[in-house]
């Protein structure tokens, strides 16, 4: 568990990484997780216009560094700093990134404020574009599931 002074010390660093982001032409969205003895093990700004990649945003980068240097895709244990607080989509990587601890500097609503509204990631849609055609039949679609060995290690899911 962090102290106060660390969980200080890495508010400090996530501000400080977010600031440099955007004086390098970036936005203000960073992420830096640490593990359970305070060391940083992954860290990451929002580097969706960079990368043309929509989720690119700045916590799933730095779940995506600390995973690779834990080498697993389990981050239990670990905390996650935020310079504002992750949207739906990170919400959901966190949760199945299994990230014991989220610390946010700014809450969605005072991000707003600042002109960056992302509070529609938190709204699911009735109308879902995951939409199951029922009246196609393919003989072997569920197959790959099937096959799959049963005792396959499958941390995020």
């Amino acid at each position: 568990m962090l102290n106060s002074h660390q969980i200080a010390h890495f508010c400090e660093e996530t501000l400080s990484l977010a600031k440099k982001e955007v004086d390098s032409g970036g936005l203000p969205f960073s992420a830096i997780v640490v593990d359970e003895k305070g060391r940083p093990i992954g860290q990451g700004v929002n580097e969706v216009n960079t990368l043309h990649d929509c989720t690119a945003h700045a916590e799933i980068q730095a779940i995506r560094v600390a995973s690779k240097t834990l080498g697993t895709s389990s981050l239990k244990g670990t905390t996650l700093f935020a310079s504002g607080e992750p949207c739906g989509l990170c919400q959901t990587a966190i949760r199945l990134a299994k990230v014991s601890k989220v610390i946010v500097l700014l809450d969605r609503h005072e991000v707003k404020e600042l002109g960056f509204d992302y509070m529609w990631t938190y709204v699911e849609k009735a109308d879902s574009l995951f939409v199951r055609d029922t009246h196609l039949s393919f003989k072997n679609k569920a197959e790959p599931f099937e096959q799959s060995p049963k005792d396959l290690k499958s941390i995020g899911l």
